[in-house]
């Protein structure tokens, strides 16, 4: 085993990533036919990661990568030739393109993986745009005129616009969202007239008409996969097998895998190493692992990283010293943003991780994000149970739970049976006061320092009602109906196109592989969660791989203290840029309570989830500040493209 440590180096990040255009592609038509602008990272040749194909009638634009291709390629074998579907094979939008020509435009549903698509059909005068269902890149689309475009980049299409006037229908889902989303839930975005194209859907313009039309063509309650039994060995087999090809179709070029020591990444991470294995003359795999030497309860992490790489020999293992990487330091120094970003405030690590893997060279960056929104459940069936008459059955359960974990039980029943029917059927008014009360904010809270008249113009009282139906009531199962809406949140990697992306770098996340998801979303409706064992199905599943350390791990660490920490570093410079930023133009904010509460935050006087309400202002505030300047920055292609209108 090869091992590097990297210091902590990374309070400001290198202008590497900063200074780099952004990559991806946009479509316009123009009077005189389409203009295809395309812009790659550097090293576009290895990764492939914006992809152009042409034909006389037909071209496409992807962004992103494809997996599963085998299974395309043997469809299109019947039809191509055999140099053909070579280059189908070796680049994503042909592949794509092919698959559009031979089956039609039904049959992209069929694509799987983690992109941005544009089809320009030169004889049916249409401009299709779709995604993923998990969004993995960013898609918008303006119609001005007669003009009809797509792009990867929102900044792009405003320089269509007659003018550029932000949307505070779009501000006010954003302060008001519960959780942490990464893109909006519908086409609304920050700036009137640019729309997205939503996750899992087909966007088709037609341009003699200028005529939009959408088609969303995936639906998770409709996907749900049944496990083949009920058995728990034999579920996790299943699961284990889904989530190793999920793996195997993510390994590209040279591989990083981050590796926290928690049950997700390490899976992730040593998945890919033997797969990687099996493969003669493959490059190893390269892992990435945070560690802490200052911070108390981080620091209890660094023996379960050790546990897997004390026997290691097929890997190279990295660690990068994280202590001087805090929540809020991602406000000196931010990268562009389309839009405002809820996670903003941990960007600074998330920036480091990046730019590791771009000191290693590597191309691809694997990671353990979305395992919990399958695995870590709760036991929201006593919810269900309640609102069935079921008490006593409730309460029995209730008990084994509070057994299990040494817990009074109604820590147990409060927030997760009686609170779901609560919350759903009445959510009560808050009045406004002009204390902070952070200790009592949640996720249905207007804060105080939202102004008054704003709130009640945008009835922020009522998106939060829809977004506790959303949470609590998307299905009958309470807990299945929670991890749905976890699912929905979490299109719209922005660290993947605004960072990674500049790079060369594409970041794949395994357990949001859309098979994975479906297999999961299924043993979910089956097999009920049980107290006592921390991600049983996962576990099982990556028995014979994980160390047992991790495997009976009884609980997660949590970054608290980076939060707090971090917060209290960078107070002065959060008071700062609220007392610059331009927030009272738009009247969102009573800044004076906005600094108390940053202030007391501080303090500690609430637990970081209750303090949701004040990221979330501060990271709208500091994509606020940054406006004047993107607004100003001239985005260029490396490439261009005009296909004239004669062909059609």
């Amino acid at each position: 085993m090869q091992l590097t440590s990297f210091n902590s180096v990374i309070s400001h990040y290198s202008s590497e990533i900063f200074n780099t255009m952004r990559v991806g592609f946009t479509a316009i038509r123009r009077d005189s036919g389409v203009e295809l602008e395309l812009s790659e990272p550097k090293n576009n040749k290895e990764t492939a990661l914006v992809t152009l194909a042409q034909l006389p009638n037909h071209c496409a634009l992807l962004m992103g990568r494809l997996y599963y291709q085998d299974e395309l390629l043997a469809s299109l074998k019947p039809h191509l030739s055999s140099q053909r579907l070579h280059e189908c094979s070796s680049n994503a939008a042909t592949l794509a393109l092919e698959i559009y020509r031979q089956f039609g435009a039904n049959s992209l549903e069929r694509l799987e993986g983690d992109f941005a698509l544009v089809v320009w059909d030169v004889q049916k005068a249409q401009l299709i745009g779709m995604r993923d269902p998990m969004g993995g890149y960013s898609l918008f689309w303006t119609v001005q005129g007669d003009t009809v475009a797509f792009s990867t980049s929102m900044r792009r299409l405003l320089d269509l616009l007659p003018q550029r006037s932000l949307s505070l229908e779009y501000l006010a889902d954003f302060l008001i969202m519960s959780g942490q989303r990464n893109e909006g839930a519908t086409e609304i975005c920050a700036y009137n007239g640019i729309h997205r194209v939503l996750p899992g859907t087909i966007v088709s313009a037609h341009l003699n008409t200028c005529q939009v039309e959408r088609r969303r063509y995936w639906d998770w309650q409709q996907k749900f996969t049944l496990p083949d039994s009920s058995d728990l060995p034999e579920v996790a087999q299943q699961y284990a097998d889904v989530l190793r090809s999920a793996v195997r179709e993510r390994l590209h070029g040279r591989t990083l895998a981050h590796l926290s020591g928690g049950m997700d990444s390490t899976s992730v991470a040593l998945l890919a190493r033997d797969e990687i294995g099996t493969s003669r003359g493959s490059l190893p795999l390269h892992t990435l692992s945070l560690v802490y030497e200052e911070l108390p309860v981080l620091v209890r992490e660094t023996p379960y990283i050790e546990s897997v790489l004390e026997k290691e020999t097929e890997i190279v293992a990295h660690r990068l010293i994280a202590d001087k990487l805090l929540d809020f330091d991602s406000f000196i120094d931010t990268p562009p943003h389309d839009e405002p970003y809820a996670g903003l405030w941990r960007w600074a690590m998330d920036c480091a991780t990046v730019e590791v893997a771009s000191q290693v060279g590597a191309v691809t960056l694997l990671t353990g994000i979305g395992s919990d929104e399958i695995h870590d459940l709760h036991p929201y069936y006593l919810s269900d149970l309640l609102r069935q008459g079921r008490f006593l059955k409730a309460w029995q359960e209730t008990v084994k739970w509070a057994r299990a974990q040494n817990s009074n039980p109604w820590g147990i029943i409060q927030p997760f049976g009686i609170e779901p029917l609560v919350t759903t059927a009445w959510l009560p008014f808050q009045p406004r006061s002009n204390k902070t009360q952070l200790n009592a904010q949640n996720d249905w809270s207007i804060p105080p320092w939202i102004r008054q008249d704003f709130a009640q113009r945008y009835a922020l009282q009522s998106r939060t009602k829809e977004n506790a139906r959303n949470t609590y009531r998307l299905c009958e199962q309470v807990g299945l109906s929670i991890t749905l809406n976890a699912i929905d949140s979490r299109p719209g990697d922005v660290l993947r196109w605004a960072v990674a992306a500049t790079l060369g770098i594409a970041i794949a996340h395994p357990f949001l592989d859309s098979r994975v998801l479906a297999l999961g979303l299924g043993i979910q409706k089956r097999i009920p969660p049980q107290p006592g064992r921390m991600k049983p199905i996962l576990g099982e599943a990556m028995r014979d791989l994980l160390p047992r350390q991790i495997t009976q791990r009884k609980r997660k660490g949590h970054f608290n203290e980076v939060y707090y920490l971090g917060l209290t570093k960078n107070l002065q410079l959060l008071e700062e840029m609220l007392k610059i930023s331009p927030i009272d133009e738009l009247g969102i904010f009573d800044q004076n309570i906005l600094i108390q509460a940053l202030h007391e935050a501080s303090l500690g006087v609430a637990n970081a989830r209750q303090l949701q309400r004040l990221d979330l202002s501060l990271c709208l505030i500091k994509w606020l500040s940054m406006q004047e300047e993107w607004l100003q920055r001239k985005e260029s292609a490396n490439a261009t493209f005009l296909i004239n209108r004669a062909r059609e």
